[in-house]
């Protein structure tokens, strides 16, 4: 055995060698190589445009432009969101104290962002020339149809609809696209000046642009975004218009814009970026795979004319982008911001927006300005109604003291660590007397191991912290589909072909009264299929998947992965239970508050607790195999099933996905351990060993090798960014040992796939065949 974990190391570090080895332009080829393999194809639709003016797609500008991807080894990894109050300075993190410190690192902001995400944009023209092409009134407003003309020989052109109210001094403005005209009507309501523009896929006068500034390669977002600067010049013109008070407004692509309009033009007093998501109100870094929102890979195959074709490059490696939206929103302060979206949208993450919200600011509190930022959350869909218009308008009578009301955010993911920290330091004095446990190279016997793994699970549950009592559910059983969590409903749930959906809870739920649905194979009349007998089960625990919990999730193909993943199971005869892990999808509102009202548990001890009790709803249906009770975990999913599986005895084995990287070898590039304690909050008392992560109590090694002699499949992708994959492979080969103690070497099994942390096609099949496999040898 030490022969073998000598050839791991000598294999380990010749491969590092080998990367070392690589000049700079052999290392971009190889990053490119994987892009290409990694990326989703470009798709194409009826609004899709070119990606600039010489290249209709990012195939063709790669070819055109034989640009290489960054030499991503050089460049600063930051998995947390950049801080916008710190510069880099000599290789040294800087912090900011001055507003003069502050314009420089807004120059950098503005130069950084133009080059990797929006491309850049021509200089203003001298002069705007307006002509009014229809006047009328309806009622006490005047309403105009203007054409703008500027640029090149007055090539360039913008209309615009004015809709002014008659009033005895000057206006505030309402600037919004062409598509949201409605929105437009309600601010004339209230005694704002209208402005609809022609930058929305309804009507777009931007698209010329390209043309006429052939010298410049400012993407769509960012033509839009130029051309809402153009309608200011013209507005500031006009007699009727306060000119310190116009605001801007979009929703979904047009809050993008409209972030970016007022970001680059300090002229714009307030913006209203509505459900924007990536590129918009959510950070790429938390737009990944894991977080099961529209990614930054899909939103450039989906809309590459959007964005630069240079951000395509950091698809699999959003922490050595050098900006991020949080610098991107920081632009506007100390001017007026509301970030508005819905916390249960499919396209985006709230966590994310929250901690963008967060960061942003931070630079608002520098700028003596905190209350000129907020946050509208709603609950629905994507789409924005009256009711949410009117909400954000408020914010901007507040903002333009037309008003005395106060403004007041809606906030989820308010834990703090730092808060928490102080309320525990009865925790803090214990954590130095713990005494970690680590795996040894080797034990005579398992006997000897078991004395080891008391230690590991002890260790193990005091950094869960200390479960309240409670009590088993009492009635688990089929509820009626009309009551439904109405959430439940707005969220969606996968819809898999040849299952038979039991829907258990609200009455009659699981564990802590948590519902789930329960996929069992039917047989051709629809019914739950036993002629092979009781039907063994998968539970599955899905990803940072904070808007939708299990409903989505994502694979190679973008959404719906779940669908096709609990498919693979019924096909070979598994039933598969889903539910919103604690914190998720329907239970956002249930955690919020949760270290008030259990300050000595944390997160992962109920979200585990959560899995027992599904266990045990299981073992009172009599269709189900209780011999044949299964985990599956995708990310943070793949953590909690792989404690639960070494706290419980009834789960029979389990497979994880981009599961975990080690808490002892955390750093600076993979904040494994400040991502549970810090971040998420998924478990505070790790963050008491964040400045010491070699003396954390137990490790993942020791956790795989509790599972012993449990089969267990590991599935670490290779570019899994989140992930130390040297140190992944090191916990694994040392949890190999006790295996080989069991004589059940083969019952761990690594899997390295070339890929980021998200599912295949291929893993959907390998992993149910895993399970096949598994069910067929234990029977």
């Amino acid at each position: 055995m030490i022969k073998a974990i000598g050839l791991f190391f000598c294999i380990a570090f010749c491969m590092s060698g080998n990367i070392l080895a690589q000049n700079a332009m052999e290392r971009q080829q190889q990053y490119l190589k994987d892009i290409l393999e990694i990326n989703l194809p470009q798709r194409f639709k009826e609004n899709t445009r070119r990606v600039n003016l010489k290249d209709s797609t990012w195939q063709e500008w790669l070819t055109r432009t034989k640009e290489l991807p960054p030499d991503f080894s050089k460049m600063r990894s930051s998995p947390m969101l950049p801080d916008p109050l710190i510069q880099y300075k000599y290789g040294k993190e800087v912090e900011i104290k001055t507003k003069e410190e502050w314009e420089e690192k807004r120059e950098w902001i503005k130069k950084e962002y133009q080059h990797w995400i929006s491309g850049q944009f021509p200089p203003a023209p001298k002069s705007v020339k307006a002509e009014i092409l229809s006047e009328r009134t309806e009622g006490e407003t005047l309403i105009q149809r203007i054409r703008l003309k500027f640029g090149p020989q007055d090539k360039a052109v913008m209309n615009i609809e004015l809709m002014i109210p008659k009033a005895k001094g000057v206006l505030p403005v309402y600037m919004t696209q062409w598509t949201h005209r409605g929105w437009a009507q309600l601010a004339v309501r209230r005694g704002y000046i209208a402005c609809v523009y022609a930058a929305a896929d309804s009507k777009d006068d931007t698209e010329a642009y390209q043309a006429l500034y052939p010298d410049y390669d400012f993407s769509m977002l960012m033509r839009r975004a130029w051309g809402a600067s153009r309608v200011v010049d013209y507005l500031l013109t006009r007699k009727e218009v306060n000119k310190k008070q116009i605001a801007v407004s979009g929703h979904s692509r047009n809050g993008k814009q409209s972030l970016w309009a007022a970001a680059f033009d300090e002229r714009i007093a307030a913006a209203i970026s509505n459900s924007s998501s990536t590129g918009g109100d959510a950070p790429w870094r938390f737009s990944d795979p894991q977080y099961v929102s529209e990614t930054l890979d899909y939103v450039t195959a989906l809309n590459g004319h959007w964005f630069h074709p240079r951000l395509r490059f950091f698809s699999g490696r959003e922490d050595k982008l050098p900006v991020d939206q949080n610098l991107l929103g920081a632009l506007i302060a100390p001017r007026g911001l509301l970030y508005h979206y819905s916390i249960v949208e499919r396209g985006l993450n709230p966590w994310a927006n929250e901690q963008n919200y967060y960061s942003v600011k931070k630079v608002y509190d520098f700028l003596n300005a905190p209350n000129s930022i907020g946050v509208l959350t709603r609950m629905g869909e994507h789409a924005v109604a009256a009711r949410d218009v009117e909400k954000t308008i408020d914010f901007l009578d507040i903002q333009f003291k037309r008003n005395n009301l106060i403004w007041h955010n809606q906030l989820y993911y308010t834990y703090s660590y730092a808060d928490w920290q102080k309320q525990h330091p009865a925790d803090q004095k214990l954590a130095i007397s713990i005494s970690p446990i680590k795996l040894k190279g080797a034990y005579s016997d398992t006997v000897t191991f078991s004395r080891d793994r008391k230690k590991i699970i002890a260790n193990l549950k005091w950094i869960l912290g200390d479960e309240p009592t409670g009590v088993k559910a009492a009635n688990v059983a089929v509820a009626d589909p009309s009551r439904r969590d109405w959430i439940d409903k707005t969220i969606g749930r996968p819809e898999v072909n040849g299952a038979k959906e039991i829907y258990l809870g609200p009455y009659t739920a699981i564990g802590d009264h948590v519902a789930g649905i329960l996929y069992c194979p039917a047989d051709k009349s629809g019914k739950i299929s036993t002629e092979k007998g009781k039907i063994p089960v998968v539970i599955y625990l899905h990803q940072y998947a904070h808007s939708t919990g299990y409903a989505k999730g994502y694979g190679k193909n973008g959404g719906m992965a779940n669908k096709l993943l609990f498919q693979e199971m019924v096909k070979k005869g598994f039933a598969v239970l889903a539910i919103d892990m604690f914190g998720f999808g329907t239970r956002i509102d249930e955690a919020t508050n949760f270290y008030t009202r259990f300050p000595q548990w944390s997160k992962m001890g109920k979200m585990i607790s959560d899995v027992k009790g599904c266990i045990d709803a299981l073992e009172s249906l009599d269709y189900i195999d209780h011999n044949g009770i299964y985990l599956l975990g995708n990310t943070i999913g793949g953590s909690v099933a792989l404690m639960t599986t070494a706290l419980d005895d009834r789960v029979a084995g389990l497979a994880i996905v981009a599961a975990f990287s080690p808490w002892r070898t955390s750093s600076k590039q993979y904040e494994s351990l400040k991502n549970y304690s810090h971040l998420h909050g998924f478990m505070p008392r790790l963050g008491l060993f964040a400045e010491r992560p070699e003396r954390v109590p137990v490790d993942f090694a020791e956790i795989i090798a509790a599972v012993a002699p449990k089969p267990i499949m590991i599935i670490a992708p290779n570019l899994d960014r989140y992930a130390d994959i040297p140190a992944v492979k090191k916990d694994i080969q040392s949890a190999s040992v006790i295996y080989n103690l069991y004589n059940k070497k083969d019952n761990l099994i690594a899997k390295y796939p070339n890929e980021i942390n998200r599912l295949s096609d291929g893993m959907n099949v390998e992993l149910a065949n895993f399970y096949e496999n598994l069910y067929e040898k234990g029977r």
